[in-house]
């Protein structure tokens, strides 16, 4: 009788078939990793005011406007870490994010935003090779020397940046802030791109790669003005 009903399921055409068989493994693959990811993450993630002491803030890129200001989510993310320096959470703030083209910068745009609130340059350290959250997870530690840390994001993005920071051999906290997002629409488009990042995450919790751009070591040596040129 089971048999019976999936037949009456699966398509009788070979191109059917294989289009159900296929769209059923995507399925099971972005669901897979989901699972995989979140119970990687749990008991990983509080809110900003509830995150307990650590060495370092880190803050991952997010998209900076034609003239160099941090979007909505990126505020939101500098915000956070700019309390938890304020409040004694935290020694010092990692930016992290994409300079991978001439005149697009995450890093610059998030440290000016930072000395725009008053933070001194010396508690800023910046990474221009944080492409994506597993080479930001990755080069913390490698390039920079975090072994202990909170990473501010929105709730959409904790359970993936907890694991891969995690795996990348950092004891992470997750802090998040509010969602960016207003409308429906807008919600529901960031959900399916977060869970096919998640897919990609993923592979990189099995795989673990290097980051795109590696390096010497650095260490948290704090910013200065002339980078705010």
């Amino acid at each position: 009788m089971r048999f019976g009903r999936l037949r009456r399921v699966v398509p009788a055409s070979r191109f059917g078939r294989l289009l159900f068989f296929g769209a059923a493994s995507v399925a099971l693959l972005v669901l897979g990793s989901w699972f995989s990811v979140a119970w990687l993450a749990r008991g990983q993630i509080v809110a900003v005011a509830e995150a307990e002491p650590a060495e370092v803030v880190i803050v991952p890129g997010a998209r900076v406007r034609s003239d160099g200001r941090p979007t909505l989510a990126l505020r939101q993310r500098l915000d956070a870490a700019a309390f938890l320096y304020e409040a004694g959470t935290v020694d010092h703030i990692l930016v992290s994010g994409d300079n991978g083209e001439e005149h697009y910068n995450e890093p610059v745009a998030m440290q000016q935003y930072l000395r725009g609130l008053g933070l001194p340059a010396e508690a800023i350290t910046l990474d221009y090779a944080g492409f994506d959250t597993w080479d930001t997870c990755l080069r913390a530690t490698e390039q920079f020397g975090v072994t202990d840390a909170i990473v501010v994001t929105q709730p959409r993005f904790a359970q993936r940046s907890a694991a891969l920071c995690q795996r990348a051999g950092i004891d992470t906290t997750v802090a998040t802030t509010d969602d960016y997002l207003r409308r429906a629409t807008g919600r529901l488009e960031a959900d399916v791109r977060e869970r096919l990042a998640t897919v990609k995450a993923f592979g990189d919790l099995l795989r673990t790669p290097g980051a795109h751009h590696g390096g010497p070591f650095v260490g948290l040596v704090g910013s200065n003005d002339a980078d705010l040129s």
